[in-house]
């Protein structure tokens, strides 16, 4: 149902899981995890005073609309099960997927220094 690049409603735990915020995600996963129940979203936030995430602009939308001005934190992942999402908002162009994915694994992978 919910598939990769889609923007979806969700309640996003906070990272030290002592509750969740109805947020926005956007899925990552693809589509080998997606035919199982779970997704891996990607946080969107309307927070767009820090300077540690990627700007979502309307063209970086095929379709659906945000109702702020948004950011994705390539840095706050998290694997949800499909029943908790409540909807979905919009979808990314195939660009923006992969300048997502492109920032979450430079937080991913090996440092050398």
């Amino acid at each position: 149902m919910y598939k990769q690049k889609d923007i979806v409603l969700l309640p996003f735990p906070y990272s030290d899981l002592t509750g969740a915020k109805q947020r926005p995600a956007v899925i990552i996963s693809n589509e080998k995890l997606n035919k199982t129940q779970d997704r891996i979203c990607c946080l969107i936030t309307s927070n767009i005073l820090t300077t540690d995430g990627l700007p979502l602009s309307a063209s970086a939308l095929t379709e659906g609309t945000l109702p702020f001005k948004s950011l994705v934190k390539p840095q706050r992942l998290f694997t949800v099960h499909e029943k908790i999402i409540k909807k979905k908002l919009a979808t990314i162009t195939d660009s923006f997927h992969e300048q997502i994915v492109a920032e979450v694994h430079k937080y991913i992978q090996t440092q050398t220094d």
